[in-house]
């Protein structure tokens, strides 16, 4: 994988745990809103949003290294009509308004659900137009659907561990009500669909690679040759990960104790290296096609 293509791929990462972070406090925040709970709904993303409102700082900011400079991000934006790299940069800048436009309002010790919703469906397109960007390029490994399942795999399976892990340091140590926990429940499931989804369209994606031609059949043999075991590793670590935070929410939950932050956090950093074995694999086994 060539050096440039790192900041690049540190900001897929960090995006897509910035939006599946809010949109799954968005969902939280939601339903704590729907059953009068204001308190708890305003006391999560209080917490929660500032945090994000840094991870996407730091994204925009690896942005740069790739487009050169700030000059780099404007241009791009004159071809919002043909560019799918314009519309991800003009989608990533409005998010990052509507999150700190979010930040101001849980400030104020509300949650504004309007006003969420609008941001978590921009962040949704964000990670769109990211995943259009890779899909119609000159490597077949990252063309047709696959690479709309792993970056909305990502973004959700992140989302699930970021938003537990925030909620987690909202609370500051206090027990999870039953109610917040078994919404926590039904969210850590989320997490575990994200990951069997991508699992069961493995095998259509490395057999169209099989079939296809010299880059397509080059990208499935690094997949089952020198990176094979990586790509295993990656997906039992991002599984476990996954599994832990289900168990430790369905066992552990239910008891008159604080939920294990410890736990969650071992949880949390297995999903998060399993992920980024996943994006290096993505960028280093696709090989491009010979033009000319």
């Amino acid at each position: 994988m060539f050096a440039e293509e790192w900041p690049l791929m540190m900001f897929t990462l960090l995006t897509q745990l910035g939006v599946g972070t809010f949109i799954l406090l968005t969902i939280t925040g939601t339903v704590l809103e729907s059953k009068e709970n204001h308190k708890a709904a305003s006391q999560l993303t209080n917490t929660g949003f500032p945090a994000i409102g840094v991870i996407m700082a730091l994204a925009l900011v690896l942005s740069l290294f790739h487009l050169g400079t700030p000059s780099g991000a404007y241009r791009a934006l004159l071809n919002l009509g043909s560019s799918w790299l314009s519309r991800e940069i003009l989608f990533v800048g409005i998010f990052f308004g509507l999150i700190l436009g979010n930040y101001f309002v849980a400030g104020k010790g509300q949650f504004n659900k309007i006003l969420s919703w609008i941001t978590s469906l921009t962040g949704l397109m964000v990670i769109f137009s990211m995943a259009s960007i890779y899909s119609s390029s000159i490597r077949p490994a990252w063309n047709g659907g696959n690479t709309f399942l792993a970056f909305l795999g990502t973004t959700l399976l992140f989302g699930v561990l970021g938003s537990v892990v925030l909620i987690m340091q909202g609370l500051k140590g206090d027990k999870l009500s039953p109610e917040l926990i078994n919404l926590l429940k039904k969210i850590s499931l989320i997490g575990i669909a994200a990951l069997l989804i991508q699992l069961v369209y493995l095998p259509v994606y490395y057999t169209a690679l099989s079939g296809g031609g010299d880059a397509a059949l080059a990208s499935a043999q690094a997949l089952s040759g020198s990176y094979g075991p990586v790509w295993v590793i990656r997906w039992i670590l991002s599984g476990i990960g996954a599994g832990l935070l289900a168990y430790t929410l369905f066992k552990k939950g239910n008891t008159s104790l604080p939920l294990p932050a410890n736990t969650v956090y071992v949880a949390f950093a297995l999903v998060l290296v399993g992920e980024f074995l996943g994006r290096y694999i993505f960028y280093a086994s696709a090989v491009s096609i010979m033009v000319g």
